[in-house]
C-alpha cells in the first residue's frame, strides 16, 4: 500500500481519488507520522461491509467454509436462480 504525507495528499487529491478509484488500490495517508488514515474506493469499502455482514456470525462464516470446501472439492451441482 503507497503511503503519503498529509501535505502531498492535501496538494494532490484529485488525482490521488483518480487513482484510487481506477486501480482499486487504498493509499494510506499520514500526518506527522501519526494519526494514519487510509483512502479507499467506495465499492472496496461496500465489498468490505458485505464481507464483514455474511462473516458476522458463526453460523454463516462456517456455512461459507462448508460451501468453499465443497466447491473445491467438485462438490455442485447446477440450478437455477428464482426470484
Amino acid at each position: 500500500m503507497q503511503t503519503i504525507n498529509y501535505s502531498e495528499a492535501r496538494n494532490q487529491l484529485a488525482g490521488l481519488m483518480e487513482a484510487v478509484s481506477r486501480d482499486r488500490e487504498p493509499i494510506m495517508i499520514t500526518r506527522n507520522g501519526a494519526g494514519r488514515v487510509v483512502l479507499l474506493a467506495v465499492e472496496e469499502y461496500e465489498a468490505m461491509e458485505t464481507a464483514l455482514h455474511l462473516y458476522s456470525t458463526r453460523a454463516n462464516a462456517e456455512q461459507i467454509q462448508r460451501s468453499l470446501a465443497d466447491y473445491a472439492a467438485g462438490r455442485v451441482q447446477s440450478g437455477e436462480l428464482c426470484d
